[in-house]
């Protein structure tokens, strides 16, 4: 076992291969799932509005979208952490701009999410 200077405490590490590998897994999700969404908008190119409105609004396209929604916005906050945790230090305000993050995506979440139930109603 290493010998530390005296005054020098350390924190219990924390393993990082969670966090690696639930990006890894909604990086797998987003790809298939905009896959999806570019050839259904190929297929919605020659509709007119309502046309296309009535294919978003089917139950199948519908869950595909919002899944889109939640696996972008779920990937996108895992690297905004990693991003955060690995450049702002503890003083410089890390707990409040993971905080901030994390608000500021359930907040494009549930705007995402109410529009598209505004949409299928």
């Amino acid at each position: 076992m290493a010998e530390y200077p005296a005054g020098i405490t350390h924190r219990k590490r924390i393993s990082g291969v969670r966090h690696w590998r639930w990006q890894r897994f909604s990086a797998v999700a987003v790809l298939f799932l905009m896959s999806y969404l570019v050839i259904a908008l190929a297929s919605i190119g020659g509709m007119s509005y309502g046309e296309a409105l009535s294919f978003v609004s089917q139950p199948v396209n519908a869950a595909a979208l919002g899944a889109l929604v939640l696996a972008g916005l779920f990937h996108g906050t895992m690297g905004l952490e990693v991003v955060i945790e690995d450049y702002i230090s503890a003083r410089g305000g890390r707990h409040a701009a993971l905080l901030l993050v994390r608000a500021g995506m359930s907040a494009a979440a549930l705007a995402s999410l109410w529009a598209m139930v505004r949409i299928l109603g």
